[in-house]
């Protein structure tokens, strides 16, 4: 029998149990119950990832084996490991009854060949999903509760300003301060933008001409000085500034008459974690509130320049056609490759594919020149006709080394175990009947040995299978793309250049200029 071991620990919690203790209470497990029945064990785990959701590695990995009819037997050491919802957890064991997996818990020992203990189960993941909500909102009110008193909430404090503990009614909190270093940089920023009347863009390239580094010694990105340039706690929190927020829609807590001017902003929820990555949630959802650090940007200057970001802003509407593999191409060195436009002396413009990189930090990080847009959508159309043309052309451009294998021979592996198994019951019969021997000592010995390599057979053949169902949705993969380049090509004149574009950022996986060749890959 083949088994799947799943092992999870929660990022937020240090209480459950280590994947490496699940791990080995689950083998001991099947070394009890299913003591010579063991062909191969697999183990998944998924350290650092919530139960909220299937989004884990490991997880994903876990149910393609089990579709692909590897695994026998999941075992779990505890249920919540598998999932904290139900109907992530019902779509999962759905799927084992589907594929006739046996799913074991070895924690809460529920029989799931009866309707009662399927009903237990289920009960059990629904408390496991509710303990996780109440775990959730009660840390979401306890940082609600300090961030509407002004106090810092957690992680680094903004530029400008360094963490003050605080003892308030015999308990310790954190706030912030104004650093006297990092007030004359935040500052010297403000006036700089505001001074050049220069894009964030054109401020990243000049500080990188000018040497000019952020405190950790790296050199800036548009996002940070847009992140440093548009922070609310160094403003103080004026009734203009009330209104700022509240335009947006956002919650305002304290009533405008209580916005003295005296403290800085302090906002909490405007961002989320998600898959973790932090996100930017709307301006309905920001909770914006006097603090307890003291501001020092002006806020007649700190509105100037949230005002030339709102004049910076402009409708997308397509001026010029969009070229075939925009958003698609990247330069040799990595960069998203942009596309520019130039006047012709006769009439009109021509487009040309640059190096986002090039043109940010200069000839000496990447040598790769512009291009004319024509050149290369040209070389890629041609590689799509190709295609249509031979489909089985694709190949070429479908980077697996497995695709390059022999195929791989289960037959003969199906063989070899049939005749190690035969070998061994031979050898069975043959102790049976001369257990007193002197010669059962050798025969056990023989078993054990040929035992030994069945099993080897058994764990190349699992291995075997994986690689034919790689090949095969590999194969499906090829034909689907080629279908999808023939439609393309097919209906070339029907499609407006953004649709094309659309249709081939789906179908292309990679595509790379290097100056001289480009490189696709599906």
């Amino acid at each position: 029998m083949k088994f799947a071991i799943y092992g999870r620990k929660s990022v937020y919690s240090d209480h459950s149990d280590s994947v490496d203790n699940q791990f080995r209470m689950c083998r001991e497990y099947i070394a009890f119950r299913f003591s010579g029945k063991v062909d191969i064990i697999e183990q998944y785990s998924d350290e650092d990832y919530t139960g909220a959701n299937t989004d884990r590695p490991d997880l994903q990995r876990l149910l393609s084996d089990v579709k692909a009819g590897l695994v026998d037997v999941l075992v779990v050491y505890q249920l919540d490991r598998l999932s904290r919802d139900v109907r992530d957890f019902s779509n999962i064991y759905s799927l084992l009854e589907e594929k006739h997996v046996m799913f074991v818990s070895i924690k809460e020992n529920i029989d799931t060949n009866t309707p009662i203990g399927k009903a237990m189960m289920y009960v059990t993941v629904v408390f496991a999903q509710m303990e996780r909500e109440t775990i959730a909102a009660r840390v979401t009110d306890n940082m609600l509760g300090l961030a509407k008193k002004g106090y810092w909430t957690g992680g680094n404090p903004p530029v400008g300003y360094v963490r003050k503990k605080i003892i308030v009614n015999g308990k310790s909190h954190v706030t912030i301060e104004p650093d006297p270093e990092g007030v004359k940089y935040v500052t010297w920023i403000f006036d700089t933008f505001l001074d050049k009347h220069s894009s964030l863009q054109n401020m990243e390239t000049s500080f990188r001409h000018q040497g000019i580094k952020t405190i950790r010694g790296s050199f800036f990105s548009t996002t940070q000085l847009y992140s440093i340039l548009t922070m609310p706690f160094c403003v103080p929190a004026s009734p203009e500034i009330y209104d700022f927020y509240a335009a947006k829609g956002c919650q305002m807590i304290v009533p405008r008459e209580q916005w003295t001017g005296n403290t800085g902003v302090m906002i909490y929820g405007r961002t989320t974690e998600k898959n973790k990555k932090h996100e930017r949630q709307p301006p309905e959802k920001w909770i914006v509130l006097p603090g307890l650090q003291k501001p020092f940007i002006p806020a007649e200057k700190w509105l100037a320049v949230q005002k030339r970001f709102s004049e910076n802003k402009y409708e997308k509407t397509l001026k010029y056609d969009t070229p075939l593999l925009k958003g698609v191409i990247r330069c040799s060195c990595g960069a998203l490759m942009g596309v520019s436009r130039k006047k012709r002396k006769s009439a009109g413009v021509s487009s040309w594919y640059y190096c986002r990189r090039r043109m940010r930090m200069g000839s000496e990080v990447c040598n790769c020149s512009q291009i004319n847009v024509n050149i290369i959508d040209a070389k890629a159309l041609q590689v799509f006709r190709a295609i249509t043309a031979d489909p089985g052309q694709i190949k070429k451009y479908i980077n697996s080394n497995e695709s390059e294998e022999k195929a791989p021979d289960t037959k003969s592996i199906n063989a070899q175990i049939a005749s190690y198994e035969s070998r061994i019951g031979r050898l069975t019969s043959v102790l049976a009947a001369s257990s007193d021997s002197s010669a059962a000592k050798y025969i056990v010995a023989e078993m054990e040995r040929l035992d030994s390599d069945l099993q080897a057979l058994k764990h190349e053949r699992i291995i075997v299978l994986e690689k034919e169902r790689k090949k095969k949705e590999m194969v499906k993969s090829a034909e689907e793309k080629a279908g999808e380049i023939a439609a393309l090509i097919n209906g070339m004149d029907g499609f407006s250049d953004a649709e094309r574009n659309m249709i081939v950022k789906k179908i292309v996986k990679e595509c790379t200029w290097d100056g001289k060749e480009l490189f696709l890959r599906f």
